[in-house]
């Protein structure tokens, strides 16, 4: 070793003649080890910080999850789409909690409620799903409340922050005004409501886009006319318009408007029961109805649900608080269809005043 470094500093010592030794060849190799090296080390560090593809997934497969996950929100919570048939609560009182709970039973996943304490129980609704977290997880449940007229002036959380609490979440999927103004008996006799419906509305755009805790927003009661201004005005455009509609009052011009803004009708009431007054109930009474549901051996209840949503195409939130209908409604809605002629004859039944006798 001490000749060849020697040799490798100085010609001094080199016979004539004799091969030249030189420290290059050594150097070289010395460097293509410690490459190499290097490269290991950094295809080590590669792999263990990389997390390990999922099972019996291809990279495409993979690719293609990744591509889905940054579609998503980041909470998990508010991935879930609308159902096209719900579980409206109004009128059913201190029954709400025991009904709502059945109805989450028997497999629905949408409920509707309110803040108007005249019809509805918010306190209950959420009760009752916070009861059934051995049968739904809150996530896959669909909340809708509606802003009662007498609260339009409020502003931002104040709005939304007693619902948050009597329903027991920290977000609604869907937040409706329920009126456009305090008329008729909706608020005490002569209350002064400050605030306009559209000043209402800004303040449930920013519960959407400031405060996150609503995923939705829209507008229940609201006429053509007045839809047409909110198309207009709506910085976020409403998810649901909300109305009353069974085969006597159909309300074709609002399902218009909603169709021509890509809107969804959502009925209420589609079983009849705003036709209070009456000793029975027209809507599940009417000939022609009981005539299609004795052709099909099913409820006068299931024909009136079934063209609303197959013919209509509404969203619905029939009532009950019996559990067999319950499930009639949501299970069998869909074991028949409606022919050209029986739907004829219901649409014909659309502005018809039913008798009271």
């Amino acid at each position: 070793m001490a000749q060849l470094i020697l040799d490798t500093k100085s010609h001094r010592g080199r016979r004539r003649g004799q091969p030249r030794r030189v420290f290059i060849p050594l150097l070289s190799l010395v460097l293509v080890i410690l490459y190499a090296n290097y490269r290991v080390f950094d295809v080590l560090t590669q792999i263990v910080s990389s997390p390990p593809p999922a099972k019996g997934k291809t990279d495409l497969e993979n690719s293609k999850t990744d591509e889905t996950n940054e579609n998503k929100t980041e909470d998990e919570s508010m991935t879930m789409t609308m159902p096209a048939i719900g579980f409206g609560t109004a009128g059913l009182g201190l029954e709400t909690k025991e009904s709502v709970k059945k109805a989450l039973q028997v497999g629905y996943r949408m409920i509707d409620t309110a803040q108007a304490p005249e019809w509805y129980r918010e306190d209950l609704v959420g009760l009752a799903i916070e009861e059934s977290i051995n049968v739904v997880k809150r996530k896959d449940v669909f909340v809708t409340t509606k802003i009662h007229p007498r609260h339009l002036g409020r502003k931002g959380m104040d709005m939304i922050e007693t619902s948050l609490t009597n329903l027991r979440t920290t977000y609604v999927d869907l937040v409706l005004l329920h009126y456009s103004e305090c008329w008729g008996n909706l608020c005490s006799r002569g209350e002064v409501v400050p605030g306009t419906w559209k000043e209402a509305y800004r303040e449930l755009e920013r519960l959407v886009v400031e405060f996150k805790v609503a995923r939705f927003i829209g507008v229940s009661n609201f006429n053509a006319n007045a839809l047409e201004e909110l198309h207009a005005f709506a910085n976020v455009q409403p998810l649901v318009v909300q109305m009353r509609s069974d085969v006597f009052a159909q309300d074709q011009r609002t399902m218009d408007v909603c169709a021509k803004y890509g809107w969804r009708f959502e009925a209420y009431s589609s079983l009849g029961g705003q036709w209070w007054q009456y000793k029975t109930n027209p809507v599940l009474n009417n000939d022609v109805v009981k005539m299609i549901a004795a052709r099909y051996n099913v409820s006068p209840a299931l024909v009136v649900l079934n063209y609303a949503k197959n013919v209509l195409h509404q969203t619905i939130i029939p009532r009950s608080r019996d559990r067999k209908h319950m499930e009639d409604s949501l299970l069998r809605l869909d074991s028949f269809e409606l022919d050209d002629e029986e739907i004829e004859s219901l649409k014909a039944l659309d502005g018809k005043v039913p008798s009271k006798d």
